[in-house]
């Protein structure tokens, strides 16, 4: 069994696992690691190198919204089931939480559900919580964040929706705002999101049209992943009222 040395690397295979038992997952959604989502059950799991107080404190927390939470961390070298382990265990089962362990082999990864959280007693539920996480799940057409990561900015819906806006600037032009919807971009938010230009990305020219700033341009290099996906859908258009 080989050392997992960053927290980011669990990501991946747990994306993996819970995609192979038929959830949707998203990462990073109002700062929980992970998200998966099938049907009505929302499931939300928290990744560290370690078990620690701090990661049981953010696992609990996650109660109050969730169907059930788990915590990972990667496999120890030589797990043994003695007592230490026993306590660990105990202290995971008394907080209604489950466990999944991550080993790494060679370049083949394998997810263990050490313990289940279905015995979890249920705790009262934060609706705006939960309601604003599902909000923030939906809203994204792509799970773009890597779960665990730090330092990397990460793709919201907003910043998916502005990004989408950049990507049709680049693609056709100038547009104006019912342009930039009529060509897909969304019905609400597209003026609210030109006119806040919270990434300054957008300006406006004489002509009412958008236009991409230097900082849109370099955003088409730092979301590239993003961008690539988009122009699947490009279509042409030109700049009109």
């Amino acid at each position: 069994m080989e050392k997992i040395l960053y927290e980011r690397e669990l990501y991946e295979p747990l994306r993996q696992h819970l995609t192979d038992c038929g959830f949707e997952v998203r990462s990073e959604v109002h700062k929980c690691d992970l998200v998966a989502q099938m049907a009505d059950l929302l499931i939300i799991v928290e990744m560290k190198r370690h078990l620690s107080f701090d990661l049981l404190a953010q696992a609990v927390e996650r109660q109050s919204y969730a169907d059930a939470v788990y915590v990972c961390v990667p496999k120890p070298a030589g797990l043994k089931q003695d007592k230490l382990w026993k306590d660990k265990m105990k202290v995971l089962r008394q907080l209604g939480l489950g466990l999944l362990l991550v080993g790494k082999i060679g370049q083949n990864h394998i997810v263990e559900e050490a313990l289940s959280p279905e015995q979890a007693i249920p705790l009262r539920a934060s609706v705006k919580k939960r309601q604003a996480l599902q909000k923030e799940f939906k809203n994204r057409s792509l799970d773009l964040n890597i779960g665990g990561s730090r330092g990397v900015p990460l793709v919201t819906a907003y910043r998916e929706a502005a990004l989408f806006l950049v990507f049709l600037l680049d693609t056709h032009g100038p547009l104006t705002a019912k342009s930039l919807r009529s060509l897909g971009a969304h019905p609400k938010k597209t003026t609210p999101i030109l006119n806040a230009n919270y990434y300054n990305w957008f300006v406006k020219t004489d002509e009412k049209c958008y236009t991409l700033t230097e900082s849109g341009k370099q955003a088409i290099v730092t979301y590239a992943p993003l961008i690539s996906a988009f122009r699947i859908s490009a279509q042409p258009a030109s700049c009109s009222q």
